[in-house]
């Protein structure tokens, strides 16, 4: 499918979604990268999304501004400006879905790993509307993660910034320091043998959250790196997820969870 952002620039995503009648609960599916893409061809790298479908979920997997496969104009959309417009690229998307009646406005959710970690917390600060968000791997505070990650050139390329610069994006578009207007309840789920975006972070937000009284667990797999890849890992977190987004956002709501 593909639906304009509001500067109009045509965004394009594969949507998953159950055989049965809409509105579904929807779960953003958000890829690494940001210079990567979701093709049309079944990957095994995403197992949680034909789970979640199974159980009543629509699963919209995007390819935001900065994604590979449109060519260097494109993908270079997103250098500099990384959580800038990258950012309603994801939320003109739940528009038009909503507008499709294919979503649920008050059944939406979240998730990714890496640049996918870092969105699912960054757009919770940036929106209200999203009843559960399970960010993995994230990128909380880029402060922290500059001095600390194994690939430091990464953010002074797309935020264009400098850490040392109070005020900077590395401030700025750090989820840890827009905390405060979260009400999205969060898993945060990290490796305890990442070193490209290390445990710290997932910490951070869980504390930040924690502190301002948003609902937040933090799972950490202690022999997981970048991502939750090996068994029977992978097995738990899908298992985590598919309870996280029943918990607060379920396919068959009752009155006690409307």
């Amino acid at each position: 499918m593909s639906w304009e952002a509001p500067d109009g620039t045509t965004i394009q995503g594969f949507l998953c979604r159950p055989t049965t009648p809409g509105p579904h609960p929807l779960v953003v599916n958000i890829h690494g990268g940001p210079v990567w893409a979701f093709r049309g061809t079944w990957q095994l790298f995403y197992p949680w999304v034909p789970l979640l479908v199974s159980q009543g979920y629509a699963v919209l997997n995007p390819n935001p501004r900065g994604s590979a496969g449109r060519g260097q104009e494109f993908a270079a959309q997103v250098v500099g400006d990384m959580g800038g417009a990258d950012t309603d690229d994801f939320l003109s998307g739940i528009d038009a879905l909503v507008e499709l009646g294919i979503a649920d406005p008050d059944r939406i959710g979240l998730t990714g790993a890496s640049y996918g970690g870092f969105m699912s917390s960054w757009l919770v600060t940036r929106d209200q509307r999203f009843a559960a968000a399970v960010p993995t791997a994230p990128v909380t505070d880029w402060y922290s993660q500059h001095f600390t990650s194994n690939i430091p050139f990464f953010d002074r390329l797309f935020l264009a910034g400098d850490p040392a610069e109070p005020g900077d994006r590395f401030h700025e578009r750090s989820p840890v320091m827009h905390a405060a207007g979260v009400t999205t309840p969060c898993l945060n789920v990290t490796g305890a043998l990442d070193r490209c975006t290390p445990p710290g972070q997932a910490r951070e937000f869980h504390t930040a959250l924690i502190e301002h009284g948003v609902e937040s667990v933090l799972v950490t797999y202690p022999e997981e790196g970048h991502g939750v890849r090996a068994f029977p890992a992978l097995i738990d977190y899908c298992a985590r997820m598919l309870e996280w987004f029943e918990r607060h956002m379920p396919v068959h709501p009752t009155e006690e969870t409307r």
